[in-house]
């Protein structure tokens, strides 16, 4: 038995798929900010590191901006996917798995800049 529309007449299936990919969004800019903030507490609270630090922290900044401009063309993706009611761009798995490398090297790459 399938649920009654909801009260405007609108799809509850198509509310909740968008709701879902808002809540994914979401995820993905709290990720990135937090990179970022990392970025700047490395570039800030690290004394007598010279450029080093400062060096550390703009890979980590700018890796946070690069997962926030990833998160809105992935929204855009899903909600035009989930109003032209076509397959979900969240099933290809490429995506994320090189967002996740790229999180994984910027962040070696700033442990590297503050060790070494």
């Amino acid at each position: 038995m399938q649920e009654p529309a909801a009260k405007d007449g609108g799809d509850p299936d198509l509310a909740r798929d968008h709701l879902a990919n808002e809540r994914t969004f979401l995820a993905w800019m709290r990720t990135a900010a937090g990179v970022m903030v990392l970025g700047l507490a490395v570039a800030k609270l690290i004394d007598n590191g010279g450029a080093r630090p400062v060096a550390a922290g703009i890979v980590l900044v700018a890796t946070g901006v690069a997962g926030m401009v990833y998160a809105g063309m992935r929204y855009r993706a899903g909600a035009a996917a989930i109003d032209g009611r076509r397959p979900s761009p969240a099933g290809r798995t490429a995506g994320p798995l090189v967002a996740g490398g790229v999180l994984i090297a910027a962040v070696a790459a700033a442990l590297a800049l503050l060790l070494w």
